[in-house]
């Protein structure tokens, strides 16, 4: 049964740009040697996720890791990383704007330090090489203050991830491996996870802060779209017991706010949650902080009073922790209308962004007139691999198994005609 949702503080609704803004963001600072892939190695590295993937794969496929810059509010010179992925051939090719999961909150978990023979947090070069092998140009980000020792990574903080991604594009247009290779009328903003959040922020925010990207639609891969429901889920059995301590590091510092952090950590992680939100990434994070894997062990973590809250779905209303709860609600996804198409994947077995999560996303959007695909998926081939012989469609799994259709949903918007509208 899906349970009633507290109320939530939205963030208004998005205005019309009134007069053309000077660009002083997505600036190329630095770029990097670019590699060609051959067609045979694009489809070996593709085979390393899905090794079932049957589109034809034709091209060759440039990758080059650059520098850009985006804002933080105070500031327009930001760096952040970022890799492009540009499909050979003469045609224009669309954009696709890809925002990633978490892989940590420390600047060596940076996505574009991923090696996935060492560590591999989603092996993303294997994901994104498929959309880059069907036509699209994909650029995809690290986030904001990683591989930066000056600052933070702000984890979960919408804005900050909405305009990162919007200033990829930009940043993309003008690389010379990449010039005049884009077709800048067809842009899709999508992430996977905490990259979903990213996604839908870039398309919330992107008629004032970026009206010169012409975003298409937006697309959700296991998203978290309620901050405050994904830790709500960490004491209801989801498998996500890290992302309460990473998440009072990274709004603490973010938003200068004091949260009264022995009400909700227990004393063992109240005196060190700082130093273990900045020091571990995501494959170690179950050795730090016990998983939710089998049994529910948020009380491992969290104090008995915030477990109470959490799953009587009533942070939002109890005083003691109204500040986190405002700062939570900042970053809700939903509650704005664009005239952009969103694009929901979820799978049915996602123990960590759970399937009720997704649900309440959707109606928020179908609440504001979005138009909304809403794709559920219990099972595929595409799902299929050594550690899922049934091809059950958990988090990390979803990727794969929307493939085709993610790739269909974007066909049918650049053909001009409408896509499903779940919401109707």
């Amino acid at each position: 049964m899906i349970l009633p949702r507290p109320r939530q503080v939205p963030v208004g609704s998005v205005t019309k740009t009134q007069a053309k803004k000077e660009i002083k963001t997505g600036k190329v600072i630095s770029e990097e040697s670019a590699r060609v892939f051959s067609a045979n190695e694009v489809q070996k590295i593709i085979l390393q996720t899905n090794k079932r993937f049957d589109n034809p794969v034709n091209t060759e496929v440039t990758k080059q890791t650059f520098v850009f810059t985006t804002s933080d509010g105070s500031k327009d010179n930001v760096p952040v990383y970022a890799r492009v992925y540009l499909p050979s051939g003469n045609n224009k090719k669309p954009i696709f704007a890809f925002a990633p999961g978490t892989s940590g909150m420390a600047d060596s978990c940076s996505a574009s330090l991923e090696d996935p023979v060492k560590k591999d947090w989603a092996n993303y070069d294997s994901l994104l090489m498929a959309y880059a092998s069907q036509g699209y140009a994909v650029v995809t980000i690290d986030y904001e203050g990683m591989r930066d020792s000056s600052r933070l990574h702000h984890f979960m903080v919408g804005e900050l991830q909405g305009k990162a991604l919007l200033d990829s594009v930009r940043a993309v247009s003008t690389l010379a491996v990449t010039k005049d290779q884009l077709d800048s009328d067809s842009v899709f903003s999508a992430g996977y996870s905490e990259g979903g959040q990213a996604a839908y922020w870039a398309d919330q925010i992107k008629n004032d802060y970026a009206p010169d990207v012409n975003l298409k639609g937006a697309i959700g891969f296991g998203p978290v779209t309620s901050v405050e429901e994904t830790i709500d889920d960490a004491t209801r059995g989801a498998n996500i017991n890290w992302f309460g301590p990473l998440l009072l590091a990274s709004y603490g510092d973010w938003y200068k706010t004091s949260y009264p952090i022995d009400k909700i950590l227990l004393s063992r992680w109240a005196k060190s949650y700082q130093q273990e939100a900045q020091s571990g990434c995501i494959d170690g994070f179950n050795k730090t902080w016990p998983n939710n894997i089998g049994t529910n062990r948020s009380d491992q973590i969290f104090t008995s009073e915030f477990i109470k809250a959490a799953k009587d779905l009533n942070i939002a209303i109890n005083p003691i922790y109204a500040a986190f709860s405002a700062d939570m609600a900042k970053n809700i996804v939903g509650s704005t209308n664009t005239a952009r198409p969103k694009l929901i994947n979820q799978g049915t077995h996602d123990d960590v962004i759970l399937l009720s999560q997704s649900q309440h996303g959707f109606e928020r959007m179908c609440v504001q007139s979005n138009i909304v695909t809403f794709k559920k998926y219990d099972t595929s081939p595409f799902a299929i691999d050594n550690a899922n012989p049934t091809g059950s469609v958990d988090h990390y799994h979803t990727m794969n198994a929307s493939f085709k259709d993610t790739l269909a949903w974007m066909q049918t918007i650049l053909s001009q005609k409408s896509v499903p509208n779940s919401c109707k």
